[in-house]
């Protein structure tokens, strides 16, 4: 079956109305069969009654010049010593017309015989043609001078016209019904691909323009529902960006004056730890208020170049002397937010430096994904914890201090903007060492 809407209901239909006009034309030919051989039986049994009552009223002389004359191609009339029907070979339909013979004649005996055969039969066929089996009627009937008039006639020969008209109607059933799908395509396919379309740009995080709402009752009802979702996830996404916002400014004001006033303290010792504290507190909340915030929904989308932006990436590291390397083909387009994406690389990127020495990217493109590869030499997770690594604030080491590792928000934010480009990222420790973070992006 074909992959698209279209597609399937084109076939579906084709399908039933051409099994509808099978079995309608089957029904009418068997039919038009039946009637046919009856014509065909009636056409035989008159000829033979005329030719009888003609014989009865001519010369004995002329009787061989009448029967040759009455003869055609189709049907053959001889007059022999004996009867081309062997006695008791009469079915009850061949019985009833042999009746129907003698009261043609006016003869209450029993003297016709008619017997329904089969053979083969060739009309205009050249030398070689194989002959085609079909069926005959053969007629006897005893005339008054005990001698026996012969008559046989295949029943059919040709193919009736009415099936190339078959034929015809069924090819120009077909042309409307795939008349009506390209109409139906506009009206109903068209408008269910245009939301497939929107609904996948929504899932990747892309601002998407509300739909026109057209098509059937069910489709509009459909798309309306859609818009609306739209609208309430925009409105709710810039409701909690406006808080989020408010909470910040709120937060890093209490933060700076604590800041300012463990600047104040005396004891040198007090001072550095109260310092460092108070840092880490601003950075945790930093990060905390940029996974919360999920900015990447409002970033624009667009085609990008991600060899070109690793390769940014990479470079940035190895200025900060940093072991960072990058395998890839020549370029790798894809449609996407760049800050995000490069935000979520660089995380991966981060934590591979930091716990494994060093980071080697790969990129590699499949035939619907896009695969980026970040290897490191460090001593990996255990299996039982790779999936608790991408919870908010999780991390192998128990402190929060930034030199051991960082707020546990890196993985968690990667993984948030990747999904929001309708991929997904995952770890797993390597046979030969070391962690490797893979990321699949649709092509």
């Amino acid at each position: 079956m074909p992959h698209s809407l279209g597609g399937r209901l084109a076939i579906l239909l084709v399908f039933a109305v051409v099994g509808a006009q099978a079995a309608a034309f089957a029904m009418f030919a068997h039919e038009s069969s039946r009637v046919g051989r009856a014509a065909a039986r009636t056409q035989v049994v008159d000829r033979i009654a005329t030719l009888v009552r003609l014989l009865d009223a001519v010369q004995p002389d002329t009787v061989p010049g009448v029967v040759a004359a009455y003869g055609s191609p189709r049907h053959r009339f001889t007059i022999d010593a004996g009867s081309l029907v062997p006695e008791g070979a009469m079915g009850p339909d061949e019985a009833r017309l042999a009746r129907r013979i003698d009261r043609r004649m006016k003869d209450d005996a029993s003297q016709a015989r008619i017997a329904l055969v089969e053979r083969d039969v060739v009309e205009n066929a050249p030398p070689g043609h194989l002959s085609d089996r079909t069926q005959a009627l053969r007629v006897s009937v005893r005339l008054d001078d005990g001698r026996w008039l012969n008559a046989e006639a295949p029943l059919a020969l040709r193919t009736p016209p009415w099936m190339r008209i078959a034929l015809i109607q069924v090819l120009a059933s077909v042309v409307a019904v795939l008349a009506v799908v390209a109409i139906a395509r506009r009206g109903i396919v068209g408008p269910v691909a245009d939301l497939a379309r929107a609904a996948e740009m929504a899932g990747r995080g892309a601002a998407v323009e509300p739909l026109p709402e057209r098509g059937p009752r069910e489709l509009r009802t459909m798309t309306a529902a859609f818009n609306r979702m739209q609208e309430r996830s925009r409105a709710f996404v810039a409701d909690r960006t406006r808080m989020l916002a408010a909470i910040s400014h709120d937060l890093r004001t209490p933060i700076a004056s604590l800041w300012l006033r463990a600047e104040m303290v005396e004891d040198g010792e007090l001072r550095t730890a109260m310092v460092r504290t108070i840092s880490d507190m601003g950075r945790m909340v930093d990060a905390t208020l940029a996974f919360a915030r999920d900015d990447a929904l409002a970033q624009g989308s667009g085609p990008l170049d991600l060899v070109e932006m690793v390769r940014a990436l990479a470079d940035d590291h190895v200025v900060l002397g940093r072991d960072v390397t990058v395998a890839s083909p020549a370029d790798l387009l894809f449609h996407g937010r760049r800050v995000a994406l490069r935000r979520a690389l660089d995380n991966l990127v981060e934590n591979a430096v930091r716990y494994g020495d060093k980071a080697r990217i790969t990129l590699e493109r499949g035939g619907d994904s896009v695969r980026i590869l970040v290897d490191d030499d460090g001593p990996g997770i255990p299996s039982d914890r790779i999936e608790e690594m991408f919870a908010p604030f999780a991390r192998l080491e128990g402190s929060r201090n930034a030199d051991t590792g960082g707020t546990g928000l890196g993985l968690a934010i990667a993984r948030s903007a990747i999904r929001a480009h309708g991929g997904d990222v995952a770890l797993a420790n390597r046979a030969g060492g070391g962690l490797r973070a893979e990321v699949s992006l649709p092509a």
